[in-house]
Formats: structure tokens, sequence, C-alpha cells
């Protein structure tokens, strides 16, 4: 475990030389809350939704536009990059696992952007536009347990996505529906909860709520005790159901490795 804590580190600091990303990361992610509170504003003024009011959504917005700088899908673009350049026969030659060495990389971007620019930016947002305490200490327990069912099935689905370049050599339109998808089910900027019953019924049963909704909707006590724990159960099932069908598409693609022009 050793040589992927190394990894992590190495991963991590690798960002504190890109600071200049940094702050444009914190601006833009002002920016796209500044966006959806005024979106917000103009839809829900003084009144509610549903026991929806602007607070709940300013929280929301905050919450959800944080996350979104954590999850891990940009390994897709790493991965799809070192097999086309033949950079990935060398990590092959590495005494580790990759998917694990992957995860460790991951880990530590996210762990850099987690310090330097979620949290700058969700406070800068709470001194902006206010921000909801947790419903509870049992939601805020809950919500860490969402945020790292987050990371995980963001890393498996980013994973499985670029495992496809063994046999495509390129990943672009499978990354493009993948991101199509998560926009359209994560809830990100719309909740789950202002969906039309069909379409809700069936963003509920996909993984891509784990990367937005379900987070913020678990800090926010908008979903109830057994509806919350069902939830999060459903989350644990498809983070062990995307890790099954990773490693199972690993020991594939391994045995069809074809470096393009190598």
């Amino acid at each position: 475990m050793r040589t992927y804590w190394a990894f992590f580190r190495k991963a991590f600091k690798k960002h504190l030389a890109y600071r200049a990303e940094v702050w444009l990361r914190i601006i833009g992610g002002i920016l796209s809350i500044t966006v959806q509170v005024a979106i917000w504003r103009a839809v829900l003024g003084e009144g509610s939704y549903s026991g929806i009011d602007l607070a709940d959504m300013v929280t929301y917005a905050i919450i959800t536009t944080g996350l979104g700088t954590l999850l891990m899908q940009g390994l897709v673009t790493d991965a799809d990059d070192r097999l086309r350049t033949g950079d990935i026969a060398v990590d092959l030659l590495k005494p580790l696992r990759y998917p694990l060495f992957l995860f460790a990389d991951q880990l530590g971007r996210s762990a850099f952007q987690c310090l330097f620019t979620m949290v700058p930016t969700v406070a800068i947002a709470w001194l902006l536009f206010g921000f909801n305490a947790p419903a509870s200490p049992v939601h805020a327990l809950a919500f860490v347990l969402a945020l790292v069912l987050a990371l995980v099935i963001s890393y498996a689905i980013g994973f499985l996505v670029a495992l496809l370049a063994f046999w495509f050599l390129t990943t672009f339109h499978f990354a493009w529906a993948v991101g199509a998808l998560s926009t359209a089910f994560a809830g990100t900027f719309l909740p789950l909860w202002f969906f039309p019953p069909g379409w809700e019924m069936l963003a509920r049963s996909l993984p891509f709520q784990f990367m937005g909704f379900v987070p913020a909707a678990t800090y926010m006590g908008e979903l109830p005790g057994r509806e919350l724990m069902l939830t999060l159960g459903l989350g644990l099932l498809w983070a062990a159901t995307l890790l099954g069908a990773i490693r199972w598409l690993w020991s594939a693609s391994i045995r069809r490795l074809v470096i393009q022009g190598g």
C-alpha cells in the first residue's frame, strides 16, 4: 500500500504547480453558483415548491458545484492519452496493479481539489449567498458516505469508459455519451424531485444520481430515514457492480492490448 500512497502524494503535489488553474476553477465555480442562484431566485422568489425554498436550492447548488470538482471522470482522458502514446505498456511493466494506481492518482487529485478548490469555493459562496447546515448529525454522517460513493462510482464509470479504448483506440464518443447521460440524470443542476415521475424513476435507477443529487439531498435531509438507507444501499450495490465490471473488463483488456503506432 505504500506504493499507492506514494502515487497519491505525488498526484497531490503535482497539482500544486498549477496555481493559476486553481484560481480559475474557484472563479468558475463561483460564477456557476451565481448563475444557478439567479435562476432559482427567478423561479422560486420568496415562495417554495414541495417544501423546497430558495435557501435550500442555494445550498443544493453550492454542494453539487463543489462536488463536481472532486469527481474522477477526468481519468478517461489520462488513460486514453497513455494508450494512444503507448505509455500504458510502461505502466503494465511496473510491479503494481494499474487500476489501483489510477485510483490512487485520481484520489490525490481529488484531495487537492477538495482543499484548494472546493473548500474556498464553498466558503466564498457561503459568504455571498448563505449556506444551510446539515439537516442532522445522522444526515451529516450519511453525507460523508454519499461522498465516498460519488468518488468510487465516478472512478468506476470513468475507468470503464477508458477501458473501451483497448478495443476502439479512442474513447471520445463514449466519454461524450456518458457525459451527456451524467448531465441529464445526475441531478447536478436540476434536482430529481423536479423531474416528471417517469424520468425521476429512471434517474433513481441509474448510478449517475450518486454523483450529484444523492449527496446534496442527503445533506439537506430530503431523503427520509428508510429512503436514505435504501438509496445508500443501492449506491453500494452500484459501486460493487461497477468495480466487478472493472475487474472483468481489465482482465479482458490486457489480453487484447494493442498500442496504436507502436
